[in-house]
This record gives structure tokens, sequence and C-alpha cells, in this order.
């Protein structure tokens, strides 16, 4: 499925003939698949507990499951090891996993979800939180619904403004306004 290099598939090999356990296996998924912010992860698992969809892959010294909803964003995928300070460290390369940005002539509610994708989520997440669109009304208005960090937060409403509605307007001149419908009376997990 992913082609790797023998200096990587060496310390893959190694690590699983460290452990205790001999029918382990190596679970590569591919987490916000087809969004800018797709990342690729690497555990151990128990082949007996995936579900069907996982598809088994034999390299030397171990085997590597895939679900099937992932061969798209894998394919072309190399994993090689890298120096990193005191240490390597696995790195694939992965060009189909982010997906593409929507061209011109897609619809607005795929490219807004996009740019929250790209733009503003990853800014919200550094303080635990996240935005998702809701709707776009005939009126342009952009209807959004904040949570984790954000959900009950003190400085939600200068996020929306000065954060999020600035760059959405940038980005889309037809939007006439862009609101929220969180139910921000719950404050446990607000990041302020």
């Amino acid at each position: 499925m992913f082609s790797i290099t023998d200096e990587a598939r060496v310390y893959v090999a190694d690590l699983f003939a460290q452990q205790d356990e001999k029918d382990l296996g190596l679970k590569v998924d591919v987490e916000k698949s087809g969004t800018p912010t797709a990342a690729i992860t690497f555990n151990f698992c128990f082949p007996k507990e995936l579900s069907k969809t996982y598809q088994k892959f034999e390299y030397k010294g171990f085997y590597a499951y895939i679900d099937e909803l992932n061969f798209e964003y894998l394919r072309d995928s190399e994993v090689t090891l890298k120096d990193a300070g005191t240490g390597k460290k696995l790195t694939i390369t992965a060009p189909n996993a982010k997906g593409e940005e929507p061209k011109e002539d897609a619809p607005l509610e795929e490219k807004i979800k996009y740019v929250i994708a790209a733009d503003i989520s990853p800014g919200l997440a550094s303080h635990g939180g996240f935005v998702e669109l809701v709707e776009i009304t005939k009126q342009m208005d952009v209807i959004l619904n904040f949570g984790g960090g954000c959900q009950g937060c003190s400085s939600v409403k200068s996020t929306l403004k000065q954060g999020v509605e600035a760059q959405l307007k940038a980005h889309f001149s037809e939007i006439k306004s862009v609101r929220d419908v969180t139910d921000h009376s719950n404050t446990d997990n607000a990041y302020m």
C-alpha cells in the first residue's frame, strides 16, 4: 500500500521484535483525510479487534493494516526514517492525504469548509477549540457552531468578529455576515 525505505522497514520490524505480544500489527490511519489538516498515524494494534474494512499488507518483519477508506489517501505515499535530534523518527510523505483545494466553480459551502479547515481551525485548535459550518442562508449569512475550548469561552465574540468573520469575508466577498449559534452556557471546557 505504501512504500517503505529499507532503513525504516528494519526500524519498524525491530520495534515489533521487542514486543512481548507476538500477534500485534501496525495500524496506519489517516485522521481528517481529504482536509488540509490530515495527519497519518502509526499505532500497534491487535488485528482481531479491527473492523472488516481493514486490509492486511505484508512487510518483512511485520504486517500493516489499513482501512479501505484510506487507500486513495495513502496512494503514492512513502515511509522513511529521519534523524530527530537524539533519536530516529518515522516520517510519511502522503501527497494525496490532504485532498485538493476546491476548484473555482465548486459550491460556496465546499469552499468555506476548506478555508475553515485550512486557515481557521488550526488557530482555534491551539486553544483546544474548533468551528464548523452549520449552513449558509439565502441572505448569505454564514452560520457557525463552535466547540471544544471555544464553547463557553469569554473571548468567542471577538474570535468570531475579528478572526473568523474577517477571514471568511476576505476570501468570499458575497458573505453578508457570520453568526454563531453555539450554546455557550456550558463553560466546562472553555479556554477562557
